[in-house]
Order: structure tokens, then sequence, then C-alpha cells
């Protein structure tokens, strides 16, 4: 653990969830795998998007709808729309169409294991300070089992922008009942959680498991208050 300065009273704490508490990367590469296999199986005069090809259909919805930017379920619930209007389906068809993809490629997304140490480590400290979940991602907590360690779960959408917007940040606060600076966010994003935590008035925790430099990092443009490699490092603090 490294200290960058002195911590205040930690009376709450909370944690981003993908790439945090358990690895994203294998689970979101399987969901997208799992949407385009189903595209080809079940909808085969759709014409098949590879990737490329799906991030120019993102951007051109991302283009007509700024504001999704800040709801990945809700973008990709509209990107599958367009792609069947585009097929000639009705606005109510492609619509329910869509939702219904969603909804399954939601459920594959939601489909492994958190790590037991990650449950352990939130348990140690649910037991001794609220933990409060702020998460850009729209991972179901209640299938991984992770919501009984938080107080709530945060994401954006319905008008709430992600990290490191203030949205989410002030929500958690207001939850908690806590100024900022005795919560501390925990996450492994230089941007969206530290730059986003120190910037809301938040202490916090960066979570580099990954050996990343903070001098080198294009992304680093706050000092974290400490810097952790292993999630039970928390677990001394309080």
């Amino acid at each position: 653990m490294k200290f960058y300065r002195r911590l205040q009273q930690i009376k709450a704490m909370s944690f981003d969830l993908d790439d945090t508490l358990y690895d994203n990367g294998p689970v979101v590469r399987r969901a997208e795998a799992w949407m385009h296999m189903h595209l080809r199986s079940q909808y085969p005069h759709i014409t098949h998007l590879d990737n490329n090809a799906w991030l120019l259909l993102k951007r051109q919805v991302m283009h007509q709808q700024p504001s999704l930017v800040h709801d990945v379920s809700a973008m990709r619930i509209a990107c599958l729309t367009a792609l069947f209007l585009r097929h000639g389906y009705s606005e109510q068809d492609a619509r329910f169409v869509a939702e219904d993809i969603f909804t399954q490629v939601l459920a594959v997304r939601s489909d492994f294991v958190v790590p037991e140490n990650t449950f352990a480590v939130l348990s140690e400290l649910a037991s001794k300070v609220p933990l409060i979940a702020v998460t850009n991602g729209n991972v179901d907590t209640d299938k991984i089992g992770l919501t009984p360690f938080f107080t709530a779960v945060i994401k954006p959408g319905n008008g709430l922008r992600m990290k490191p917007y203030p949205d989410l940040f002030t929500l958690a606060a207001e939850t908690l009942a806590l100024p900022p600076q005795h919560i501390l966010h925990v996450g492994d994003h230089l941007k969206s959680d530290v730059a986003g935590a120190i910037s809301n008035g938040f202490m916090s925790a960066w979570f580099n498991d990954q050996q990343q430099s903070l001098m080198t990092s294009n992304k680093s443009s706050h000092l974290p208050d400490i810097e952790i490699t292993h999630l039970d490092e928390l677990t001394s603090l309080l």
C-alpha cells in the first residue's frame, strides 16, 4: 500500500465494480460474442455487423441521441433498435426485439463468479462501515451476489451522468448522509474513479492490480490518497 496523503477518518467506502471487484474484460467479451452469435443464428436476415461496423452504428446513434453516452443499457437497446429499423422493422417491433435481446445479453453479462476474496473483504469492511457501489456499468448485482454488501447500488442513466461527473458521487454522499471527505472511494480507473473521487471531495483509493504507473499513464490527472494492489489491504485502514 502506498500513501500519497494523510487520510481523513473513514466513515464509509464507495466501490467501483467492474475491474475492481472482479475481472470484467473476459465477461464483457463473452457477452459481446454471445450477442453477435445470437443475431446470426436467430435473425439471419439481418446484416451481420463486425466489431468495426457495430462501433460505427454506435457512433451514429450517439450522434443522434448524445444523452445515451451516460447509459450503457439504453445505448445498447438504441443500437439494436436502429439495426432492426434498417431492415424494415416498425419502430414498435424493432424496440420490442431490441429489448428482448438486451435482456438476454445482460443475463450473459451477469453470469460469472465473483472471487471469494472479494466477498470476504466486503463482508469484513461492511461489518465496520457502510459500503455503497458506484458504477458506470450495468451488471446485475443481485445475480452475482454483491447487493447484500451495499447500502445502495448507484448507476448512471435517467438523467444521472457517469463518473467522473459529480452526479453519482453526489448521490452516494446523500444516500450515506455523510460529508464526502469522510468517504473513501475505491476504484481502478484513473479518470472515472481517482479523478472523479478527488474532484468531488471524496478520498481516493486507487486499485492498481495491473502495475500501471501514475507518472506515465495518460489517464492520470489527479493523485489518489492511497494506492493498493490487493483489496484485502483495505481492511487495515479501519
